[in-house]
């Protein structure tokens, strides 16, 4: 379903992305991990041009953006794919909740307000905040702006979601109940592509974990294999090192 090619950024000179090869199966959750500072939010925000390669393509089903050559119009055609769900919420603060997941229904996708609040009304009862529907960003928790905006990323039934480690902006008690979200769109076959630093969550929930270090993919399988049998030294001691400091 989605394919990188050889994708390249650099800030101010420094190589975040080195030429990265990625390709995600439809249906399949894919979870990022590696150390911080190594090029994975970097390579999810690419992937829908919320950052701009410098050099390689995304290709999302028949549609290909050169990163050399695109277009504003490509540009949306490949975010009308993707659902990007943020590690800060991203929530408009003057909408309500039910507002919020109807907004890009009527602005991107054209839709009536009737149809679209219709649409966000039953998002809000699946992700379990119906009673939510008029309440605005500001009188909700943590978890539950997290899953207003994941039901956003829901209700375009978009190709792909991409999650930008979402539970790194919770207070502990909040990411449980955002982990179950995923979890519940993972059992529907929702192909998704997660950055995390929650090991135990990315290895029971991913069909695939990819390891990066230094802007780079250093190696991918399934979780067993990442998690018992890793290949490279440089997953083994990161592997290592997260369990001697979660106790597993």
């Amino acid at each position: 379903m989605i394919k990188v090619n050889k994708i390249s950024k650099a800030f101010n000179g420094k190589m975040v992305l080195k030429n990265v090869d990625l390709q995600i199966n439809e249906g399949e959750v894919v979870a990022i991990i590696g150390p911080s500072g190594t090029g994975k939010s970097t390579l999810l925000r690419c992937i829908n041009f919320l950052e701009h390669p410098d050099q390689g393509s995304i290709q999302v089903d028949q549609l290909m953006v050169n990163a050399a050559h695109t277009s504003a119009k490509e540009i949306l055609a490949l975010r009308r794919k993707l659902s990007f769900v943020f590690q800060n919420y991203s929530l408009f603060a003057n909408l309500t909740a039910l507002q919020n997941i109807a907004e890009p229904l009527i602005t991107v996708w054209q839709q009536s307000k009737q149809q679209a609040y219709a649409s966000a009304s039953a998002i809000l009862k699946d992700i379990g905040l119906a009673d939510k529907v008029d309440h605005y960003p500001s009188q909700l928790s943590g978890g539950q702006q997290q899953r207003v905006g994941i039901g956003r990323a829901m209700a375009t039934q978009s190709k792909a979601i991409l999650f930008d480690e979402p539970t790194s902006a919770l207070d502990p008690e909040w990411v449980a109940e955002v982990l179950a979200l995923i979890k519940q769109l993972a059992k529907q076959q929702q192909t998704m592509v997660i950055v995390t630093h929650e090991m135990s969550f990315a290895r029971e929930v991913a069909d695939r974990i990819v390891f990066m270090s230094d802007g780079e993919i250093i190696e991918q399988g399934t979780p067993e294999q990442l998690f018992t049998k890793a290949k490279d030294p440089r997953t083994q001691q990161f592997i290592s090192r997260i369990a001697k400091h979660t106790g597993d």
